[in-house]
Order: C-alpha cells, then structure tokens, then sequence
C-alpha cells in the first residue's frame, strides 16, 4: 500500500479499508478520465504528473479508515496535500478552482465506484472521508497560493532589475546634458536626474523587499538507472560511516528511470543523514516503490516526530524553526526539495509519535522532457539579484 509513512500497516486494515484499497485503481482510472474532461488545464498533462502524490493521500485514507492505526484523516501528519499543491503551481497551467475541484472530483469517484461495488460506509466513515479531503483542499489551495505569490514576486524582482540598466543609460545622459551652456537644458537636466534618482530608490526598496531566492540547482544531468542501486549505495556509506548502534536497510524492488544520479544521490544522502542525526531508534529504512510511473523514494525513523505546525515551514530555509532542535535541516532539506522540483517533483513529510518520520521524493520515473512553470523556468537559475 502506498501511503505517506512507511509502517507496514496492511495486517491492520479493517474491512472497509481493504474495500477501499482493493477499488483504488478503478477510483482513479474514473477520476483521471473526468478530470481531463473537465478541467482545462488537465487537459495535455502527462500520467505521473497529473497523479502527483494523490496515491498516497489514497493511501492515507486508507489509513485513517483504520482504527487500528491511528492516523486522523488522510491530511493529518503529512505534508502530502501541500506539497500537492506546491507542485500543481510548478508543473501545470490550473487555476486556484482546479486544485479544489480535482480533489473534489476524487471524492466523487471514491463514493461512486465504493457504491457500484456494495462498500458502505458508517457515519463515522464518512465524517473521516469529509474531514480528510477538507483539510487536503484547505492545504493545497493553501500551498498554490503560496507558490503562485512567489512567483509573482520573482518576476517583479526580475522586471525590476532589469528596468535599472535603462535608467543608469537616462541618468548618463541627463548628466552629460546637465553640462550644456543652455540654461532650459541644464533645467531640464536636472530634473530628469532628480527623478531617475527617485525611481532607482523606488527599485531599490522593490528589490529589498523581496526574499532572497531559493538554493541554485544546476540543470539536471540525466542518465537511465535503477533507483535501488542508489538507494543500497546510499545505505552502504551509512553504515560503514556512523554509529554502529544504527543500522539502515533498503527494501522495496528496482524502478529504472531517467533521472539526474548525482543529485539524486546527494538528496537521498541528506535525508539519511538527517534520519540518523534526529531519530531516537536504531534502524533508519530506505524504501524503494513505484506507481502510476511515479518514483518514490523514502527515508523512514522513529522516534522524535516534527510537530505538525512545523511541517507547512519545514522545507522553508529562511523559516525553518528553532535551530537548536533542528540544527541543520534547513539547507539540506531545501537541497532535497530544489533537486525534487527539478525533476517535476515534490518531498513529502509524514510525521508522527507511534509512526516516527518519514521524508518521501516523488517524482516522475522519466525526467527528459518533464513541464516546469514557465515563470519557474525562466526564472530558476538566476541568482540572487544585486
């Protein structure tokens, strides 16, 4: 089952739940199918991206139908919905009414296609199912919103950046005319320079006000491999390097795919390593899956989960908690994430007491020719502007 945590939880599953998994692939070849016809930005994206990480919402809820597991509802503990919505900014042209819609759409299908096949719900079922797609929704639209801000604040930083080359040619020129023996002109002169320089005050506070840019990535490097061999690699360093009294083990089956090795490589080395750093136990997993032609890599510890409040702000390097509880996690984590949304990805957090902490990269098996924003992509690889 794929949900966000990596707890073997399948044995635990009530009756219903197990109904409801076994209908998944049907709920979502239903949802896919009214999804493009409806929605017009759906319309020319791909499989895996449109998917996204909406299996493993499916899989949460599954969960959460669970009483013997203990998860809320299928948003509770992860920042699956939120990075879903990270990534429908990023990678597709929908508007605000899109995310909620798909979401919406989801349900429908899961009442539908439960309902064809005799899978009833209690009330108390139902009241899980509307708590779960509610909080996803408020999450999501949340995290677009979010994006979509960003990138109209990149752009304003980039037009206005831009527009003070312009202006140092007009402030150039009213100074060599401010030097004419014509009175009119030196007037005129002086008046275009005191203005230039009011408008280059005005860029520059435009400029100030802006964040600084998320971490440089390079452009991918991308070769065809099998995303378990990493994973054992990843694994193998651990456990000749730390503490003995850590161990971490590899499960899950090879999935070959297009991807940039070494920057995979180098995100699955951060989460590790921070696996090993904050978890309390003595086994850190690396587990290896694939669905719906999507990569999913996780890295899975217990003990010491990441309080929820946290987890909107955690991939945040300039907002990323109390440094002395989670020293080091900001540059790292914001490295995962950057090398995630280069391959059309995202990470996703699931965190919590009896489960531990699990980081997840999903991102589409094929990342030759993968869609990225067009702000996004005009504008990532500039650095910070002076």
């Amino acid at each position: 089952m794929l949900s966000t945590d990596l707890t073997n939880a399948k044995i635990q599953l009530s009756v219903t739940a197990r109904q409801v998994l076994a209908v998944r692939e049907d709920v979502f070849a239903e949802w896919e199918g009214r999804v493009r016809a409806r929605l017009i930005g759906a319309a020319a994206v791909a499989h895996p991206i449109l998917l996204d990480t909406l299996p493993m919402f499916y899989g949460n809820l599954v969960e959460a139908l669970s009483p013997a597991i203990g998860r809320e509802n299928a948003a509770s503990n992860t920042s699956a919905a939120a990075g879903h919505g990270a990534e429908r900014a990023r990678t597709t042209e929908y508007k605000t009414a899109e995310v909620v819609q798909e979401y919406q759409i989801l349900r429908d299908c899961l009442h539908e296609v439960c309902a064809s096949r005799h899978v009833l719900f209690t009330s108390e079922e139902l009241t899980i199912i509307t708590r779960s797609f509610d909080q996803a929704i408020r999450e999501a639209v949340s995290e677009f919103a979010a994006i979509q801000s960003a990138f109209r604040e990149r752009i304003a930083a980039s037009l206005t950046h831009d527009m003070r080359t312009p202006l140092s040619v007009i402030m150039t020129a009213a100074q060599l005319l401010s030097k004419s023996s014509h009175s009119d002109v030196i007037k005129i002169a002086g008046k275009i320079v005191d203005q230039a320089r009011r408008l280059e005050s005005m860029l520059q506070e435009q400029l100030d006000a802006i964040n600084a840019a998320p971490v440089k990535t390079e452009q991918l490097e991308i070769n065809h491999f099998d995303a378990l061999e990493i994973a054992g690699q990843v694994a193998n360093d651990a456990n000749v390097s730390v503490d003995a009294t850590v161990s971490c083990a590899v499960t899950g089956k090879s999935v070959y795919g297009w991807w940039d090795r070494n920057a995979l490589l180098r995100a699955l080395e951060n989460l590790v390593g921070n696996a090993v750093k904050y978890g309390s136990g003595n086994q850190v997993t690396i587990d290896v899956s694939q669905a719906h032609g999507r990569l999913v890599l996780s890295v899975h510890n217990s003990g010491n989960p990441i309080d929820e409040e946290q987890h909107d702000h955690i991939f945040r390097f300039l907002n990323r908690g109390e440094t002395h509880q989670q020293k080091g996690w900001g540059i790292g984590l914001q490295f995962v994430q950057d090398v995630a949304i280069r391959h059309s990805g995202t990470v996703v957090l699931d965190s919590a007491a009896d489960t531990g902490t699990t980081f997840s990269i999903d991102i589409p098996c094929d990342a030759r020719q993968l869609p990225l924003h067009s702000s996004l992509a005009k504008l990532s690889d500039k650095s910070r502007f002076s």
